[in-house]
């Protein structure tokens, strides 16, 4: 008898959570409306108009108003103008920041220069299996790094929400990732007996890992803020704080055995502060 009321409301809740988790996305989506990101484009933010951020991927960035957050040019630059004003951090990966006279700037100006990746694709390629394979660990951090510069720069506030919501309770959220984990599977089957089901477990997959990686992040953040913090390093911006605490999971996650459980850790974490704050949206 307790077993055919268990199976039903743990169906619901799981539907309910899926539905509210895509909502949430949505509804963050929708809050940062007025950010550009574009992708082998140049960005130009002309005199006078306000954005909320601004990316441009494989292309530069220009900014002669107002931009309330941050401005990220990723294998491009940045070009501040006298009128320029940055709410945020500014920053550069393979690229310059050209800073005029008249330009404010209230964060950090970050400048990534990447002149070394070419001779160290050329050396890894000639390597082998073994550099192939360490090349394609330097890819996949070098991309990470730049993921995690894009979602701080795309959803400051909503990161800002999951973090606080790890720093009040840290062990609530691991043990609502876990359950969260557990019933991935479970959460399948159940979607895989019907038609409809089958169309959502797509959703339901890509719902978990946009959490996973997002809440991942935001552990980062906490990470790196307490780390600095431990070095009386205060005042940095969120940008920097969070860069400091994923490079720190990256490091720790060499360290055989002990890394992968400290990095399953924080996926969990991340998991629950994703849930208990509806992707940073409350």
């Amino acid at each position: 008898m307790l077993k055919r009321i268990l199976s039903p409301l743990l169906i619901l809740v799981l539907l309910l959570f899926a539905v509210s988790s895509g909502y949430a996305v949505i509804r963050g989506l929708e809050n940062d409306q007025q950010s550009i990101v574009k992708i082998g484009e140049n960005v130009i933010v002309p005199e006078g108009a306000e954005i909320r951020s601004v990316v441009a991927v494989g292309g530069s960035v220009t900014v002669s108003g107002h931009v309330i957050q941050d401005v990220v040019a990723v294998g491009g630059s940045v070009f501040l103008k006298d009128t320029a004003m940055v709410g945020g951090d500014v920053v550069s990966i393979g690229g310059k920041i050209v800073k005029d006279p008249g330009a404010i700037t209230k964060g950090d100006i970050v400048e990534v220069a990447v002149a070394g990746v070419a001779p160290a694709v050329s050396f890894f390629a000639k390597g082998g299996i073994l550099k192939g394979f360490a090349l394609f660990g330097l890819f996949s951090f070098v991309g990470f790094i730049i993921l995690t510069i894009i979602l701080v720069a795309l959803f400051t506030s909503q990161l800002g929400k999951v973090s606080a919501s790890l720093e009040k309770s840290l062990s609530k959220n691991f043990w609502i990732g876990t359950l969260i984990i557990v019933l991935f599977v479970p959460m399948v089957v159940v979607l895989a007996v019907s038609i409809v089901g089958i169309i959502l477990i797509p959703l339901w997959v890509m719902v978990v890992t946009a959490a996973g990686l997002f809440g991942y992040i935001a552990v980062g953040h906490l990470l790196g803020k307490k780390t600095l913090q431990a070095f009386r390093i205060t005042g940095r911006s969120m940008m920097v704080e969070t860069l400091a605490g994923v490079i720190l999971l990256c490091l720790v996650g060499f360290v055989p055995i002990a890394g992968y459980v400290a990095k399953m850790v924080a996926l969990l974490c991340g998991l629950g502060g994703i849930y208990q704050t509806r992707f940073g949206t409350r």
